[in-house]
């Protein structure tokens, strides 16, 4: 099997959707963990409900904004394995979504096709070698 380079136009293109993904995912995510916490404020159930449903939302979102500013930054294979992690994850959620008739149809498919857009740009996004950024620098 043969690989591509990391300066590829195919990798730059993936390293450059799956930038914008991940962007969009951490507004997204963002959005999430503010309802997220307005709900737990307004809600009069269990506190430890609320506050572990908060938590969940702010992990997430520091996983994904983190593994965003590792793709910016840098091309390393770690961003490249944390994203195929986050799209496969993505995917079982919108499929969830699609099963349980959670929100509308729309939104389920639009979660299975970004997780589908995201997963195959992590793909063609190729690590740049290890010594190449501190050779830059």
């Amino acid at each position: 099997m043969t690989s591509s380079p990391s300066d590829h136009p195919r990798s730059r293109a993936g390293w450059a959707v799956l930038r914008a993904l991940l962007a969009l995912e951490s507004l997204l995510l963002g959005w999430v963990v503010l309802v997220t916490v307005l709900g737990a404020i307004g809600s009069g159930g269990a506190v430890l409900e609320s506050v572990s449903l908060v938590v969940m939302a702010a992990i997430a979102l520091a996983w994904v904004a983190a593994t965003f500013v590792g793709a910016t930054r840098a091309g390393a294979s770690w961003v490249r394995g944390s994203a195929i992690t986050i799209q496969v994850l993505l995917f079982a959620v919108g499929t969830g979504c699609l099963q349980m008739a959670i929100g509308p149809w729309w939104f389920g498919f639009a979660l299975v096709a970004v997780a589908f857009v995201g997963f195959v740009a992590a793909l063609l996004a190729r690590p740049e070698p290890a010594g190449a950024s501190a050779a830059e620098d």
